[in-house]
């Protein structure tokens, strides 16, 4: 490991897949992104209450859940890019704000981490972003990440389709 200063970064959203997210963002955002390593950070979970009309709906915050965990990726990111850093994770998901998170890697150890989320927002109705869900399952095997995670996150993209689908043919 080098001996210049850094962050370790987790990482669980959009930033997972760097070529994913070349593919919505041109430009000079995405600094160079190590690899990095599977990681679970603990005791928190994903919360889509964060309205993001770019996405076409509510998009994923990471909030305080005991017992719960949130798959991603944990980067030692050198302290130079991390403004670049952060303007990519709140260009892919409305994430400007920071929280420490403890984190579980693939091998066994424990890190204390950085991640980037977005703020709790104004109470607001609306439909959860599929295109979001979406990408986020592409971006997650994209990543490595455990099969049943992403699985899991398919499977909630598709339930989400299916209900807010079904929702609009409700009758008013």
């Amino acid at each position: 490991m080098s001996s210049r200063p850094s962050y370790v970064w987790f990482t669980f959203s959009l930033a997972l897949a760097p070529g994913l997210t070349r593919e919505r963002f041109e430009g000079d955002l995405l600094p160079e992104l190590p690899e990095g390593e599977v990681a679970a950070a603990l005791d928190v979970d994903l919360l889509y209450d964060v309205p993001a009309p770019e996405w076409g709906g509510h998009v994923p915050r990471l909030v305080d859940a005991p017992g719960r965990r949130v798959m991603g990726r944990v980067r030692v990111m050198p302290l130079e890019s991390w403004p670049q850093v952060a303007k990519l994770e709140e260009a892919l998901s409305l994430a400007t704000g920071e929280r420490p998170v403890r984190v579980r890697t693939a091998t066994g150890a424990m890190l204390s981490a950085r991640a980037f989320t977005p703020p709790p927002p104004e109470p607001s109705p609306g439909l959860l972003s599929e295109s979001f869900l979406e990408a986020l399952a592409r971006a997650a095997e994209h990543a490595k990440l455990p099969t049943d995670y992403v699985s899991r996150l398919k499977a909630e993209a598709r339930l989400i389709q299916a209900v807010q689908h079904g929702h609009a043919r409700w009758p008013r």
